[in-house]
C-alpha cells in the first residue's frame, strides 16, 4: 500500500473539488514548489520540470477524482526553489517541498501573480 506523503491530501482534494464545482468558471492555479538543497549542483531547468511534474500529478489527482471538473480549468505551474514558504526561513526544505493551491473566481479580472 502506497503511504501519502501529507496525511491531509485526501481531505485537500476533496475540497478543491469542492471549490471548483461551487465557482464552475474558477480558474485554479496549482503551484508545485522544491526546496534549495540541490542549489549550484543541479541545472534550474531541473528543477522547474520536478515541480511542474509536482504540480500536475495534484491537477490529475483532483481531475481524476472529481469527472464533472473540467482539466482545462487549471493550470499547474512549475515554480521551482524561487519562492521559499517562508522567507525568514529559506532553508527549511521539508516546508518547501510542496504544492499551494490558489482559486480564482470567475468574477476576477485577473489572477494575482
Amino acid at each position: 500500500m502506497e503511504e501519502l506523503y501529507d496525511p491531509n491530501v485526501s481531505f485537500v482534494v476533496e475540497e478543491v473539488g469542492k471549490l471548483a464545482g461551487q465557482y464552475g468558471a474558477a480558474r485554479i492555479i496549482i503551484e508545485g514548489h522544491t526546496d534549495a538543497s540541490m542549489k549550484g549542483q543541479i541545472p534550474k531547468s531541473l528543477v522547474q520540470e520536478l515541480s511542474l511534474n509536482r504540480a500536475n500529478a495534484v491537477k490529475e489527482g483532483i481531475v481524476r477524482k472529481f469527472a464533472s471538473i473540467q482539466p482545462n480549468q487549471f493550470s499547474a505551474v512549475g515554480v521551482g526553489w524561487d519562492q521559499p514558504a517562508d522567507p525568514a526561513d529559506p532553508d527549511n526544505n521539508a516546508k518547501n517541498r510542496r504544492v499551494e493551491i490558489k482559486v480564482y473566481p470567475a468574477e476576477a479580472t485577473a489572477a494575482p501573480k
